[in-house]
């Protein structure tokens, strides 16, 4: 399949960009935005500028990704027009947020599904677009549309110069690092991998990577804002709304930097119950109700394929 060319994807990012200043600047005015033609990783490029001190608020976004990277090392690559892939940077202060990044990671997903219904919904209901389901949401970090994966978010952190250090002097306590919240989202069929889910169905739509983008940043910006105060308490019925694997068998793997494969047997199984307050996933297994938190364990439906 040919690749679109990028200076048409591009003039749309360019769009969406001033969109989101519009709706933006009033209670963000020292946000940047930056729209590249090409990048390695947006993830990787502001945890390079987070660690040289660039660490105002920043959301960048790439017409192309060549090595994009998922949870636990997974490649994601982002062809011009077909997926949008962006990274927020920030400072922020997790130390006394229960759950921390992993909990800020479930925050992130639910904002990104209701964003993406609400002007889904809103589209479709003025005559443009296709009908699609709720969107769904797998712990930890994956967006599903019907039974197939839409997107997903990584979060890493780190030290940066020029910010605060809690009371002990380190800033993994109550004081600040550079957060940097990537997601990617499958925008139009294009070369996803198979298996996937996209939100443009028809050939015809125009749905562009600009416009997802213009839709997500604005709410997402606030629900990381108000996350930073209040954690993910507030959110845990929504969020428990949307998930996917709620009341399913479940197959866990646990061993560091370990990828589910078939050839592979789980090291416990159970019946997924839900998240608690601090994001962490709750499951039923033969020793009674666990407790797992997702840099510690990777999950799938017992009886799905394996998960990419």
């Amino acid at each position: 399949m040919q690749t679109p060319p990028i200076d048409p994807v591009l003039a749309d990012l360019n769009a969406a960009a001033e969109r989101i200043w519009e709706a933006c600047s009033p209670r963000w005015p020292d946000l940047s935005l930056d729209v590249l033609p090409e990048v390695g990783s947006t993830n990787t490029e502001l945890m390079e500028r987070g660690r040289r001190g660039q660490t105002w608020p920043t959301a960048l976004v790439a017409a192309s990704q060549t090595a994009g990277r998922g949870r636990r090392g997974r490649s994601w690559t982002a062809h011009p027009g077909d997926t949008l892939t962006f990274s927020l940077g920030l400072p922020l202060q997790l130390g006394g947020v229960p759950g921390g990044g992993s909990a800020l990671s479930l925050a992130v997903g639910l904002s990104l599904a209701q964003s993406l219904d609400r002007a889904l919904q809103a589209r479709h209901a003025s005559g443009l677009g296709t009908a699609l389901p709720p969107i769904g949401l797998k712990w930890p970090n994956d967006l599903w549309l019907g039974s197939r994966k839409l997107g997903g978010i990584l979060i890493e952190a780190t030290p940066a110069p020029g910010l605060p250090s809690g009371p002990d002097g380190k800033d993994d306590t109550d004081g600040s690092r550079w957060v940097v919240i990537g997601v990617g989202i499958n925008v139009r069929p294009g070369q996803a991998p198979a298996g996937s889910a996209w939100l443009s169905r028809n050939a015809d739509d125009p749905l562009g990577v600009g416009q997802a983008w213009s839709w997500i940043l604005p709410d997402l910006l606030d629900t990381v804002h108000r996350f930073e105060a209040t954690g993910f308490a507030p959110l845990l019925t929504a969020w428990s709304d949307r998930d996917v694997l709620k009341g399913q068998e479940v197959s866990l793997w646990t061993r560091p930097g370990h990828m589910p494969d078939a050839q592979t047997p789980p090291d416990a199984s159970g019946t997924a119950q839900g998240v608690d307050e601090s994001g962490a996933l709750l499951v039923h297994t033969a020793g009674g109700l666990q407790r797992w938190s997702s840099g510690e364990v990777s999950v799938r439906p017992a009886l799905a394929a394996p998960l990419t």
